[in-house]
């Protein structure tokens, strides 16, 4: 099963709920271009943005809050997640969670990217607390929340002009996670590739692979709390390290640990030494980083050294 394959499987499942927060039955508008000029569909979702936020920063009466509506643009050459920031008047947490993805490398030319008519988050409510937290972050009234969604008792809200934490935000646009080596060589990146095992077969790569010497000291990316320590099949000798928000990352292959389960580690503690454990074709670290059990690039979350 190909990484892309997932993501087309994700993205389906995603789209769905845009529908369930969107009018019942009303497709998604298309945009053919980012010219305000020309473009009155999109003119007329800009006109949508500026005037929620007047009528939710005023405190007008949420009756005159615009109608929830979602567009979709099928990225070209030269396009960008910044470059839509820009055409749309939208924001950071808007494209981040109405689309569902992970850092802004994740939109590129020949997708498809999702926008709504208003500055927001899309949040899980299914306890209800993801609901009062945004309301509470930004002092929003949950008046508006009704508004454009109808109910707030369901699974999924729009919550307009609503924000993401300041953590989200940073892992998001990968200053959230260190690299986990002083120094090493990227050999193997994330996603489907050959097996180094058997060139005849494919598999998936959950992670990247850095090169590096037998000893080298293992840099906690994050802060967080040591989950596991110990020897994990493939992973050979292993540590994860339990962060904020559901993230949690892992370090394969190593050859000893420098911490153990429970203890509470910061950003750049050394947490073990690489090795050559588990499976293998020579020395390296196995990086991963996952949020509820879903595998993220660590490429595109760390900032390389």
């Amino acid at each position: 099963m190909t990484s892309k394959f997932m993501k087309n499987i994700i993205l389906a499942l995603f789209c769905i709920i845009l529908c369930q927060l969107a009018s019942a039955s009303e497709d998604f508008i298309e945009l053919k271009d980012l010219n305000a000029n020309t473009n009155g569909k999109l003119k007329a979702l800009k006109e949508d943005v500026d005037k929620a936020l007047s009528v939710v920063k005023g405190g007008l009466s949420p009756d005159k809050m615009p109608k929830l509506h979602f567009y979709k643009y099928l990225m070209r050459n030269g396009d960008s997640f910044w470059k839509i920031l820009s055409a749309t008047a939208l924001d950071i947490d808007t494209l981040m969670t109405v689309n569902n993805i992970s850092s802004p490398g994740m939109i590129k030319p020949g997708e498809i990217i999702y926008l709504s008519n208003m500055r927001g988050i899309v949040i899980n409510n299914e306890t209800g607390k993801e609901l009062k937290t945004a309301l509470m972050q930004k002092k929003i009234h949950p008046d508006y929340v009704k508004a454009v969604n109808g109910v707030l008792d369901k699974k999924y809200l729009f919550v307009p002009c609503g924000e993401v934490s300041a953590i989200q935000r940073a892992l998001f646009l990968g200053t959230g996670f260190m690299f986990p080596l002083y120094s090493g060589k990227q050999t193997s990146g994330f996603g489907t590739r050959s097996d180094p095992f058997d060139k005849r077969r494919s598999e998936f790569h959950k992670g990247i692979d850095i090169a590096c010497s037998i000893g080298s000291k293992v840099l906690a990316s994050r802060a967080g709390t040591v989950v596991f320590a110990g020897t994990n099949g493939g992973y050979g000798k292993l540590i994860i390290i339990e962060h904020e928000h559901g993230y949690r990352s892992l370090y394969g292959h190593l050859s000893r640990y420098k911490t153990k389960v429970g203890q509470r580690v910061n950003r750049g503690d050394v947490i073990g030494y690489s090795g050559n454990t588990g499976h293998t074709t020579g020395p390296h670290l196995h990086f991963e980083v996952k949020r509820k059990g879903r595998s993220f690039n660590p490429g595109l979350l760390v900032k390389p050294i």
